[in-house]
């Protein structure tokens, strides 16, 4: 059974979000701290994004 367009976006995510893995910052004062490469806003404009691409598509003929 082929996936929705919807779980397409889904993975598409997941998958960039695992390209931009959370990386640790040093801090002036010694410490650190983790920094994310993508904030729940970018995250949520990807989705969007390849469902809208995705559903502009001509669907496909067997």
């Amino acid at each position: 059974m082929s996936k929705t367009d919807k779980e397409l976006a889904i993975d598409v995510a997941i998958a960039v979000i695992n390209a931009h893995p959370a990386t640790k910052v040093a801090l002036s004062s010694g410490g650190s701290t983790e920094v994310y490469g993508l904030d729940l806003k970018s995250i949520n404009n990807i989705i969007q994004s390849v469902h809208k691409t995705l559903q502009s598509l001509p669907e496909e003929k067997h």
